[in-house]
């Protein structure tokens, strides 16, 4: 009860608008009924599954409960206990085989898995869903699932001795049963996999006449590996006068709008501004974190009262560059889906609206979303978890 009312207290001084998919009255109701439904011999685990979909209902990409490392899940690692003979990745609203861990499973790479000891895929995964927050559906929630996988399937079902899979190959369905493999074989097998599949940050591929450039961008936080990749691939694309370059975002979650700005910089664009309009939750901990970080900003609200929301003044525009003659003029289409999320969203739209570039797509991420996010850990079951304080206006 103390953790969750710590965790309460927290989002209500910290989160900049926790009422944006959600009423008051209805925040209100859902904190009541799960106050009333804990219990004082509930688990670490089973409390984590409880607090974490009241937490996404926040509908919050940024703001997050990490599943927690409990002693049962050390112990059953330590004792090698067993675990699942494939690695499974979520993919939209299935499980799709990354890859089994042991051969000769008959079981295969690409496969779909309908079931797993008689509950529904669709069942295990609604259950996971429901405790990731996201602005949009659920496409950026499937990296945490997948990142997590095991803890959570651990969580929820214990399963480890056998499996019976239901498994869809083509128009086929067949029942496999598969028993657990002890956790150093999987981790064997992953780390061998791991090994050899390593995907580049950034990566370009011309077509066969140098008609058309591929650049695939898989985040925007890496500043200066993103520099010194653009000025190697734009320096190449200009001189050989490539007509058509495409930036594939999909699957990039973000990063930070230097990054973009950085990216940006590369295209001929006239004075813009990531954002219209910031707002920023005065606490004692958005504070501390612009003291260092933002000493501008943190003397404009160090004084303020906390709980205020401070209107950030707008950034200052990027002031034009349309007389550098060394840009990329071709013709530019970004690629997005619903995992291009936060920063790589922001690119894309903004590209968009700046007449740069075409976008085919649709991203994870709305014109107004959350970022900046603090990290906090509740006191006794010690759950890490994160939330934002700001609130961003494209």
């Amino acid at each position: 009860m103390a953790d969750f009312d710590t965790l309460c207290a927290k989002l209500e001084c910290v989160h900049p608008d926790l009422y944006l998919y959600q009423s008051n009255e209805e925040y209100e109701s859902s904190k009541a009924k799960m106050k009333a439904s804990l219990t004082d011999s509930i688990s670490i685990s089973d409390f984590y599954l409880k607090i974490a979909p009241f937490m996404a209902n926040i509908k919050d990409g940024h703001s997050m409960m990490l599943p927690p490392i409990t002693d049962d899940l050390i112990s059953h690692a330590k004792k090698d206990g067993k675990t699942m003979p494939l690695r499974i990745k979520v993919t939209g609203d299935a499980f799709t085989v990354e890859y089994p861990v042991i051969d000769n499973s008959g079981i295969c790479e690409g496969d779909t898995i309908l079931s797993i000891n008689g509950v529904k895929s669709t069942d295990i995964l609604e259950r996971m869903y429901s405790l990731w927050g996201a602005e949009k559906d659920n496409g950026i929630k499937e990296g945490s699932i997948n990142a997590y996988w095991s803890p959570l399937l651990w969580y929820m079902y214990r399963w480890s001795e056998s499996y019976i899979f239901t498994v869809k190959r083509g128009n086929k369905i067949e029942k496999i049963c598969l028993e657990g493999v002890p956790q150093s074989v999987a981790l064997k097998a992953i780390k061998e996999r791991q090994s050899k599949v390593k995907p580049e940050s950034f990566s370009c591929k011309f077509s066969a006449d140098y008609t058309r450039a591929t650049l695939t961008i898989r985040n925007v936080f890496q500043e200066t590996e993103l520099k010194l990749f653009c000025d190697s691939v734009f320096k190449e694309i200009n001189r050989r006068k490539v007509p058509e370059v495409i930036i594939d975002m999909r699957n990039n979650t973000g990063g930070s709008s230097q990054c973009v700005e950085r990216l940006i910089s590369y295209f001929p664009h006239s004075d813009y501004s990531l954002y219209s309009k910031s707002l920023l939750k005065v606490s004692a901990y958005s504070k501390a974190y612009n003291k260092d970080r933002h000493p501008e900003i943190y003397c404009e609200i160090c004084d303020l009262p906390d709980g205020e929301l401070f209107v950030m003044k707008k950034d200052t525009p990027v002031k034009d560059n349309l007389e550098d003659a060394n840009l990329y003029r071709g013709k530019i289409t970004i690629l997005v889906n619903n995992k291009t999320y936060s920063g790589a969203s922001t690119f894309a739209h903004i590209m968009r609206k700046l007449g740069i570039a075409g976008v085919e797509g649709e991203t994870g991420c709305p014109d107004v979303y959350f970022g900046n996010f603090l990290p906090f850990i509740l006191p006794h079951s010690k759950i890490n978890y994160y939330i934002t304080f700001a609130k961003f206006y494209e």
